[in-house]
């Protein structure tokens, strides 16, 4: 249980980064309801990280 947790957690810690990174490299100034915010741009990354590092460990351990 602690290795999952350990994976789900740098997962959405990677999504953050992803995600400011987004906003910085590719994000609009104005206008831009996600991406025009660094908060939100990260936030939203790290939740669409986490969901989706979620599914993936489900579909893993429903293989085993």
């Amino acid at each position: 249980m602690k290795k999952e947790t350990l994976i789900l957690a740098s997962m959405t810690l990677l999504g953050m980064a992803f995600g400011y990174a987004y906003y910085r490299f590719y994000g609009c100034s104005e206008g831009c309801a996600i991406t025009g915010n660094p908060w939100r741009s990260t936030l939203y990354f790290g939740i669409l990280f986490f969901l989706g590092s979620t599914l993936i460990k489900d579909l893993i351990t429903k293989k085993s």
